[in-house]
């Protein structure tokens, strides 16, 4: 190693004379072979403009590209390429995502129509490495920072050593001699007077480059020929002076730290990190998009009014519909699509982080927001009333969930008669019969009148009680509903779980025809005084299967909750809401009423 580094800050210290020396008689008689002749006498700097900074990425680790996963995968990319820098986004020429040692590409059908264009990638084309199985790209990164003559510190801020300064490097007159005695790998870059020049590759990176891992297409493909020698050069980081060796080569470029180690207790070896060096010095590819294309939310993300700084203008879950309005930006080194989404009667706008969305649809399956997404007045209403309410409201119509407090737990009261409702009728669906006259009865007067001797018999003499409501939400896939083994009105239930109990009932996912005919008929003829929100807030005409439930504590303080399912048309939708720790049962209904009222106007015609 001594000899090497001998060598190479030898190296450094001729490069760093280059500006003050005539051109060499050598260079003139050097036929380059390397492609570094490319940069010959080249002087425009570039310095660092774009805005990456880390805060726009720090919170979460951005997701490899289902468009890249394979090529990741089957090219041991986290040890290569890095981890993600940028989403998966979309340009002229394709799909590409920026890591720290570099770029991916997956070309479109119509990049070939744009071979001639401007577009900074075509040059990149012409030199990355396809692979045959997945039709990516990789990038070579490291050309457009020697071209444009990047002045990104190479290794980090601590570095006074630039991109700029390692293209001085790559002189024809600085291609050497075979080395008489082995310091490493000297590979051939040219002749010069008849004599083979070249640069040296010490041991220490040529082991490294030479790796599966590293190099998985080989390192003449993956690296290419040498462009510089090993070159020396010390950088501060963390308060300490770190001496490190830089070597290009023709698609990439290598950094060895002599002050710190591997896993294995060597010099740290890297690929350098250019992937950050070309989104700082050139910025990102021009993002294209097409107007009026739908994407979806695929995690829980705040769509704000302002990209990247903004107020939060409605909160989205998974796999909520979004339209693109053909407007992006770059805020922090994360890009930003500017979106609207529809509620009945209204159009919404924002800026939605595109970490957060997918161009892939989700299939047939409704897309969940918060309720500020279909009423940022209801929100705040509901917000106001926090933690004493909650709910959710599934619009059927448009297959979209919108939710307050979703996986709070409030007792039920007599909303507990549903599930015993349905757990009896799965019971007799198993023992293979239908409702005894004196069982009709019982469950007619528990749904219709809210009889609560009605429903103690069925629950305790008939169904099992809570173990036999249990084992059927179970067998259902409801976990989020506990029934109380001593008082069932004390169950306790989520305005999610409500509703996805009502959601099977109307979508004939559960018990037969005839027997969810019966429920629907039983809740559809609730007594009038046991229709408060959901009932008597629908519009006239409407058709109202519901449930009401409400009691007070040992505290004098009221629950009061109301869910149903309300059909106008062509247009259905589910809903609970529950409160809880009211001071009287008036202040329960007078909640459950305006959250009904305000989503039957949202949501109906």
């Amino acid at each position: 190693m001594s000899i090497i580094s001998a060598l190479v800050y030898a190296s450094f210290t001729f490069v760093s004379r280059l500006p003050h020396l005539s051109a060499p008689s050598a260079a003139s008689q050097t036929l380059v072979l390397n492609g570094a002749a490319r940069w010959n006498n080249d002087s425009k700097t570039t310095a660092p403009t774009f805005d990456f900074s880390s805060s726009g990425n720090s919170t979460q680790d951005i997701a490899i590209s289902p468009l890249f996963a394979d090529y990741y995968s089957s090219h041991q990319a986290a040890s290569n390429l890095g981890k993600a820098v940028t989403v998966a986004f979309s340009t002229h020429q394709g799909w590409v995502q920026f890591f720290q040692f570099g770029a991916l590409l997956l070309l479109s059908p119509q990049s070939e129509h744009l071979k001639g264009a401007s577009d900074p990638l075509t040059s990149l084309l012409a030199f990355g490495v396809k692979d045959a199985a997945t039709g990516t790209v990789r990038l070579p990164l490291l050309q457009t920072l020697l071209t444009v003559g990047s002045e990104v510190p190479v290794g980090g801020d601590g570095s006074s050593f630039t991109y700029a300064d390692l293209r001085k490097a790559t002189a024809p007159a600085l291609l050497v001699p075979a080395p008489a005695t082995s310091q490493g790998a000297f590979i051939k870059g040219g002749t010069r007077a008849g004599k083979a020049v070249g640069h040296v590759i010490p041991r220490s990176l040529w082991n490294y480059i030479t790796r599966t891992d590293i190099s998985p297409d080989g390192w003449q493909m993956d690296f290419g020929s040498p462009l510089t020698e090993a070159l020396a050069f010390s950088l501060s980081k963390d308060g300490h002076v770190h001496h490190m060796l830089v070597q290009g080569f023709w698609r990439d470029a290598v950094i060895l730290d002599q002050d710190s180690v591997d896993a294995a207790g060597q010099p740290l070896i890297e690929r350098l990190e250019t992937g950050v060096a070309y989104l700082r010095t050139v910025g990102p590819p021009a993002v294209s998009v097409q107007a009026q294309q739908t994407i979806w939310t695929q995690s829980d993300t705040a769509l704000l009014d302002t990209a990247g700084t903004g107020l939060a203008v409605a909160h989205m879950e998974e796999n909520f519909p979004l339209t693109l309005l053909g407007e992006t930006t770059w805020k922090m080194g994360m890009l930003w699509y500017h979106v609207q989404w529809s509620v009945p009667k209204q159009l919404v706008s924002g800026w939605v982080s595109a970490a957060a969305a997918t161009f892939s649809s989700p299939g047939d399956v409704p897309g969940r927001a918060s309720i500020d997404a279909l009423s940022s007045d209801l929100a705040t209403y509901l917000a106001s009333l926090d933690p004493n309410v909650n709910a959710v409201v599934y619009d059927v119509t448009h297959q979209r969930y919108y939710t307050y407090n979703a996986t709070a737990q409030f007792i039920m009261g007599s909303s507990m008669k549903v599930p015993i409702m349905l757990t009896f009728f799965d019971m007799i669906e198993r023992q293979g019969r239908e409702p005894t006259a004196r069982e009709m009865v019982l469950l007619t007067t528990m749904i219709e009148n809210s009889n609560n001797d009605s429903a103690s018999i069925l629950y305790y003499s008939e169904i099992g009680g809570a173990q036999g409501v249990a084992r059927y939400l179970q067998s259902i896939h409801v976990p989020d509903l506990q029934p109380d083994p001593d008082a069932w009105g004390y169950s306790v239930v989520t305005p999610q779980a409500m509703v996805k109990l009502l959601t099977d009932l109307y979508e004939g996912t559960i018990l037969t025809a005839y027997h969810r005919q019966l429920a629907f008929y039983w809740m559809e003829h609730i007594e009038s005084d046991q229709q408060v929100g959901v009932g008597d807030t629908a519009p006239g005409g409407a058709t109202v299967a519901m449930k009401d439930g409400w009691l007070s504590g040992p505290d004098n303080l009221w629950a009061m909750n109301s869910s149903g399912i309300v059909m106008n048309g062509q247009e259905t939708y589910i809903i609970a809401v529950y409160t809880h720790g009211q001071p009287t049962l008036g202040n329960g209904q007078a909640i459950a009423r305006r959250v009904c009222s305000t989503v039957a106007q949202l949501l109906l015609t």
